[in-house]
């Protein structure tokens, strides 16, 4: 059942309740809207974004998620300016369910607004609809003073796939912002083995920050990267076991031989989630060579580790 299917839902009803004295009301009213399939809905609902009430202007930012029609892109866009933080992330996170073709350039607009909130939203909801007008504005943006305005931007380029972009995203390799630089190793998984954006995806995993060099190996992995085999088996000594277990991951993906002895030596770890990586990526490699650190690890402790050790010493059985 509905959550609202034991309300009164006449429109005409609701409507009336839309201008009662009580925000209260107001608010309950924006929300039963939601469940209204009438057309007549939106233009009220769209009235609510503009309420003297900041709840009432969250919700009816919310409850226009459920409709469609004429005029609620707009007045969405314009609610990235509201006053109110709650209603503004209301309004971004509907807009980007949305990922309406007719906020295209009322959102590119935006990315030169004076408030970073709102150069990032826009960018955030336009990346969504992954349209070549964005580009521009995206590269622009990644010179923005503000780091999350970058981070979006990089966000933009990743989903353009655009080798244009690539020199601008391996100049923000070295952002000092430590987010920005990890948005940058995850854009970068559209990167060719041999391409130019891999020797910025090596460089991510010597960062000063773990974050950075997870990512960095897991779009390597993503990517598959043979040059990288060699900077993923020194990963295998990183202080961070997340790190050591994308690397891991990145290693079995690339069915990097020489990397058998560092897996194995993962077997023993304490952290039952590299030991896992460690498994599946000898599994991948699927060399019988491996067998001589498998066998031992068949008694884990863990069962995922244990099945996961089964499954990679049958493949490297078969491969005898």
């Amino acid at each position: 059942m509905a959550l609202f299917d034991a309300l009164d839902s006449d429109l005409d009803d609701i409507a009336a309740r839309c201008t009662d004295d009580d925000a209260g009301v107001r608010r309950v009213a924006m929300l039963e809207l939601a469940e209204v399939t009438d057309e007549g809905a939106v233009p009220l609902l769209v009235k609510g974004l503009g309420d003297a009430d900041p709840a009432v202007r969250e919700a009816a930012a919310k409850a226009l998620d459920e409709h469609s029609g004429e005029g609620i892109v707009s007045a969405l866009v314009n609610a990235l300016e509201d006053p109110v933080a709650a209603v503004r992330v209301a309004a971004a996170e509907t807009l980007a369910e949305k990922k309406d073709p007719e906020s295209v350039a009322l959102l590119i607009a935006r990315v030169d607004h004076p408030e970073p909130f709102v150069r990032a939203a826009a960018l955030r909801t336009v990346r969504e609809l992954v349209t070549p007008e964005a580009l521009p504005a995206a590269l622009r943006a990644l010179k923005d003073q503000s780091p999350e305005v970058r981070r979006e931007a990089i966000g933009v380029l990743g989903y353009l796939k655009a080798d244009q972009a690539l020199p601008a995203l391996m100049a923000a390799a070295g952002d000092a912002d430590p987010s920005v630089r990890r948005a940058v190793m995850s854009a970068l998984v559209f990167t060719r083995p041999g391409g130019p954006g891999a020797a910025a995806l090596l460089g991510g995993l010597a960062d000063t920050q773990w974050q950075v060099r997870e990512q960095a190996a897991a779009s390597i992995g993503k990517v598959r990267l043979p040059e990288a085999i060699g900077p993923l088996i020194a990963t295998m000594n990183d202080e961070s076991w997340q790190v050591r277990a994308k690397a891991a991951n990145a290693l079995g993906r690339i069915c990097a031989l020489p990397a058998i002895p560092a897996l194995g030596q993962a077997l023993s770890h304490e952290v039952s989630n590299l030991r896992k990586e460690a498994a599946a990526a000898l599994g991948e490699i699927a060399s019988p060579t491996a067998l001589v650190f498998l066998e031992p690890a068949a008694g884990d402790p863990d069962p995922d580790v244990r099945k996961l050790v089964r499954w990679a010493i049958g493949r490297c059985q078969a491969a005898v």
